[in-house]
């Protein structure tokens, strides 16, 4: 999956710009080709994080849906448990993202990071690059709603799934999926927040 949404990015890339491969990393922050970063972008998410389980669960279960824990009968406790993370995320978030910038590093660690965070953010900037009404609703779509569930489906649908029967139970399983969820987003100083946003997601997965 990694390998086949690496190929199909540099291909869209190519395709929809023109522009060579060598300077990628510069062309890539550039408002200019916002529509080859958004194909891009849903691209990759898609083979990298859904298909692999997908056809795993295909290949092992025959019913990809059911195992992946995809449920079809909308509830009153669904909406709940929404407001409820959405509630609760935003103040602990901001907590542990504080407490991760009280943590003692060595400084060239926090330089690095630091790069890190900054180019994360010029990326993510040239991503949110929004001017139009039409350009608000792709961009909810790709940016926000697809990885969103791709993601959930890899790591909640899949990873936690198995390691849950692996270890017999749900709370090994939830805490090293979370670590493996925070750990793919290469971010130290949203390490912590994701990881517990990670457990949060484990526990409501599991137990619905």
């Amino acid at each position: 999956g990694m390998i086949i949404s690496i190929i199909a990015s540099y291909l869209i890339w190519l395709m929809m710009t023109g522009r060579g491969i060598a300077t990628m990393a510069a062309d890539i922050v550039n408002p200019k080709y916002y529509n080859a970063i958004m194909w891009m972008q849903a691209v990759s998410t898609f083979f990298m994080f859904f298909l692999p389980v997908y056809f795993f669960a295909l290949i092992c279960y025959r019913n990809p849906a059911k195992f992946i824990g995809f449920n079809t009968k909308i509830n009153y406790r669904q909406g709940l448990i929404l407001l409820s993370i959405v509630v609760l995320t935003f103040p602990l978030s901001g907590a542990l993202a504080e407490l991760t910038k009280m943590i003692p590093v060595p400084k060239s660690w926090e330089i690095y990071f630091k790069a890190k965070e900054a180019a994360r953010a010029t990326e993510e900037k040239a991503l949110i690059n929004i001017n139009t009404f039409p350009r608000y609703l792709l961009s909810m779509i790709i940016i926000a709603m697809l990885p969103a569930i791709f993601e959930e489906v890899c790591f909640r649908g899949g990873i936690q799934n198995i390691l849950t029967r692996w270890f017999k139970g749900p709370w090994i399983a939830i805490i090293i999926t979370s670590i493996i969820f925070s750990a793919v987003h290469v971010s130290y100083y949203g390490f912590l927040v994701r990881m517990v946003l990670g457990i949060f997601l484990g526990f409501i997965f599991y137990y619905s």
